[in-house]
């Protein structure tokens, strides 16, 4: 009987042992960008364990915030970074608009995060079927002028980054989707680079890609 007790305590404190592990999976001396990438690999094998989704966290997090990336990602509903680098409250300052442009707002909460939070990464995240970069390839003979819409905003914006025009002298872009996509993630990337405050701060700056068919993200 008493070996049973001591049985059972023993493979309870086991087990509570392997749920604080599970619960802090991030090493202490992980680099932020090995971060993601670990994390996008715990999404992709199906073992996402949700770190801090939890009202501790919130109330950890309620007077100020530290999260270790920036991420400038698109709109689309698909590309979710949180989920995707298996991240939660407070780890990610998440920037998202259509095709993950950079007008003076996004750029002005990037140097935020770097200047007031002294976040160390800047992640630029493109996607594959980026609906964005297939309107800028739809479009024929800058007929975006004509629509006057916001929409349409976008599509010229596209149409105007050097890395795009570059690209398509290479090879139409309507037979270039992925490098299209790719041309843009490494302009606003470019972008970044050459802000004077993410200079003076130096942080690590990732062009990455995530491809919707598989969930995995890459870095460029």
């Amino acid at each position: 009987m008493r070996k049973t007790i001591l049985a059972i305590a023993i493979l309870s404190i086991t087990i509570g042992c392997k749920k604080e592990e599970i619960a802090n999976p991030i090493a202490e001396n992980q680099e932020p960008i090995e971060q993601l990438i670990s994390g996008n690999q715990r999404f992709i094998n199906e073992k996402s364990i949700h770190p801090h989704q939890d009202k501790k966290t919130v109330l950890k997090n309620q007077n100020e915030q530290h999260p270790f990336a920036v991420v400038l990602t698109c709109s689309d509903s698909r590309v979710s970074p949180e989920v995707l680098f298996d991240q939660g409250l407070g780890d990610l300052f998440v920037i998202r608009n259509a095709g993950n442009l950079i007008s003076d707002i996004d750029m002005g909460s990037i140097e935020y995060a770097v200047e007031h939070l002294d976040v160390k990464l800047i992640v630029v995240l493109g996607h594959t079927e980026c609906g964005a970069i297939k309107a800028y390839i739809a479009d024929k003979d800058n007929l975006y002028k004509k629509h006057l819409s916001h929409i349409d905003d976008i599509v010229e914006t596209l149409a105007q980054e050097q890395e795009e025009q570059e690209e398509e002298k290479k090879m139409p872009k309507d037979k270039n989707l992925l490098g299209s996509i790719n041309a843009n993630i490494a302009h606003s990337t470019n972008l970044i680079k050459q802000n004077p405050i993410v200079k003076e701060k130096h942080p690590k700056i990732v062009s990455m890609r995530y491809d919707v068919h598989t969930g995995k993200i890459i870095q460029l």
